[in-house]
């Protein structure tokens, strides 16, 4: 008898044992999304190329046009540099242990 009891033991054992609930785990965390702002990755224009035989207002207008764009690239730059740093920071703190 007790050989017959032993197996019906332990398939009881192992059926109950998968009842069990796990003890509750760290939450899954969500997934980081940095979203950039419109414009912001878009590529700096190139200068404009000089032609031979320019006066010197044109080349001053050509000087002064590619200071503004280079102004404008650097702004942005520094923008997008604010935004990946900004959303490192959150990164970081997210994934630091609790």
């Amino acid at each position: 008898m007790r050989a017959a009891l032993s197996p019906l033991l332990l398939s009881t054992a192992l059926a109950l044992g998968g009842c069990a609930s796990r003890p509750p785990g760290p939450p899954t965390p969500v997934a980081l999304k940095c979203v950039l702002p419109a414009g912001v990755d878009s590529a700096c224009p190139t200068p404009q190329p000089l032609k031979a035989g320019l006066t010197y207002r044109e080349l001053l207008e050509v000087h002064l046009a590619d200071r503004q764009q280079l102004q404008r690239c650097a702004a942005q730059h520094e923008e997008l540099r604010r935004v990946v740093a900004a959303c490192q920071a959150r990164v970081d703190a997210l994934s630091r242990p609790r």
